[in-house]
């Protein structure tokens, strides 16, 4: 209960839950292990003609992406026993254009690969401004390791992403394996208001990566192992062509990650854990995926501990040339678009009055007052304290609460929410 407020009701939404009211799960979690098998099982017998091969690239999530890349090895390792095959490895993590430390580096190859059964002969991590390492496709530079493989295994997720439509193995075994000029040239298609989240048909940035996925076919084998998660278990998963598969399991994504609202809430509590919440950059996502759900002028609460700050030195530096929408807008088109002006044009289209007019307060993350009137948000140290100065901001009674669990993973919809897209 806020003073002076009417009390607010609150919804709850996470990831496999029927959309409020009632939130039932809707997926069995305990059965990941099994629907993996059963995906090798299942693979198109064309694909697996890839374990004739003496050697295979095979190419995973970096440590930001919530695959479950263990289970997933695991799974391959057991079918490729069964097969009557010991194929190979070389293993490439498609970071795109994150970076990682050292021991940070260590940790994951030691979760990821070390009992996965598999033998790998060496683990690379991918560098997008090292042009050392990058070989031309299909009009642009990718990791020589993709590049010359005769056989790719890429490992990866289904879920909503905001401006590609969705994630996927396609997304890894090229935005991950890209040079930072290839994947700044993709990510332009982000300020098209046909980029948006679990849209593929018509999205700029998804049709760019079908034709690198096309590319990429050309004279080699390869195969995806996608799968969608729930939290941390795996409720289903396709073997096969990359483009293939994600279609396959878009259905399941969306049962997992979508939910309709009857009717814009007034405030959003929006709730993002590690990894995804180590940034206000990454974030960010939960905003973009969930925008849709409150009404013009309402409020956020975004939850997330960022303990790397804001995040990618592009994104703050549009935002601190611009402080409204129509400047950053008028910036891009001056100066050309760089990698993370998207996030920063929809940032500023969600809070400017002259735009949506959504107030913003951000909860848990370390980042000093001036840095959060960079971003346009307010830093909070509680719940009840956010929710009082949202509601001194919206000036009208916060009614209608929804609270979304794993919000960057999530994606909330309202027909009513206002002019949602950029």
């Amino acid at each position: 209960m806020i003073a002076g407020q009417p009390e607010i009701t609150w919804e709850r939404v996470a990831p496999g839950m029927t959309a409020p009211p009632g939130g039932q799960s809707v997926v069995d979690p305990d059965r990941g292990a099994a629907i993996l098998r059963a995906a090798w099982a299942a693979a198109p017998r064309e694909l697996v003609a890839a374990f004739a091969e003496e050697q295979i690239v095979l190419v995973v999530n970096d440590p930001c992406r919530s695959t479950r890349t263990s289970e997933a090895l695991s799974a391959l390792s057991s079918f490729a026993a069964e097969s009557g095959r010991r194929p190979r490895f070389r293993a490439l993590v498609a970071t795109g254009t994150h970076r990682f430390s050292a021991s940070e580096r260590r940790a994951f190859e030691s979760s990821t690969f070390a009992g996965s059964g598999l033998s790998i002969d060496s683990v690379s991590w991918h560098d997008a401004t090292d042009d050392e390492s990058l070989r031309p496709l299909g009009g642009a530079s990718i990791h020589e390791l993709v590049a010359s493989a005769r056989a790719l295994v890429a490992v990866g997720s289904v879920e909503p992403h905001y401006f590609a439509g969705a994630t996927g193995a396609h997304k890894t075994l090229t935005i991950g394996c890209l040079a930072y000029r290839d994947i700044e040239e993709n990510h332009r298609g982000a300020l098209e208001p046909s980029s948006d989240v679990l849209r593929l048909d018509g999205n700029p940035v998804h049709e760019g990566i079908v034709r690198l996925v096309t590319a990429l076919r050309r004279g080699r084998v390869v195969v995806a192992m996608n799968q969608v998660l729930c939290g941390e278990a795996v409720v289903a998963a396709r073997v096969g062509d990359p483009i293939d598969t994600l279609h396959a399991l878009l259905p399941d994504a969306r049962r997992v990650y979508a939910h309709a609202l009857d009717h814009a809430a007034d405030v959003l509590h929006l709730r993002v854990p590690l990894p995804l919440g180590k940034s206000f950059y990454q974030a960010d996502k939960a905003l973009k995926n969930n925008h849709r759900a409150v009404a013009d002028g309402g409020g956020i609460l975004l939850e997330a501990a960022c303990p790397d700050g804001i995040g990618q030195d592009a994104f703050v530096r549009l935002l601190r040339s611009a402080s409204s929408y129509a400047e950053a807008c008028n910036q891009v088109t001056q100066e050309g678009y760089r990698l993370g002006d998207h996030k920063a044009v929809k940032l500023r289209h969600l809070t400017d009055p002259a735009a949506r007019g959504v107030h913003v307060a951000l909860l848990g993350a370390p980042i000093s007052p001036d840095a959060c009137r960079l971003l346009g948000v307010h830093a909070v140290t509680s719940v009840d304290e956010g929710l009082s100065w949202l509601a001194a901001r919206v000036g009208r009674p916060l009614l209608r609460g929804v609270c979304v669990e794993d919000a960057g993973m999530v994606c909330v919809t309202a027909p009513d929410a206002g002019a949602a897209r950029r």
